[in-house]
């Protein structure tokens, strides 16, 4: 790898998540219709059925991430910063 190449960070990590599914089967990831933008459409591409797009619904994807969790999975839930700290009432 090339130390100095420089990419963006979310470049970096959807790449990681993709690599992590392919070690661990228990990885999950969720993300809020934004799969482009946050690059987890790389590990949606290579795992299908262990990825999940919620839509414009935050607060019930971390809700459905913490309740997988539960269950032995690791879940990694993706969103804009600005997003995910706002509540709807």
């Amino acid at each position: 790898m090339d130390v100095n190449k420089k990419i963006a960070t979310r470049q970096s990590y959807g790449e990681k998540l993709a690599e992590l599914g392919e070690k661990n089967k228990n990885i999950i990831v969720f993300d809020s219709d934004l799969s482009e933008a946050t690059k987890t459409s790389i590990f949606a591409k290579k795992f299908p059925k262990r990825f999940f797009d919620m839509g414009i619904a935050e607060q019930d994807m971390i809700s459905t991430a913490a309740g997988v969790a539960t269950f032995g999975k690791t879940a990694f839930a993706s969103t804009f910063a600005m997003f995910r700290s706002g509540k709807s009432v």
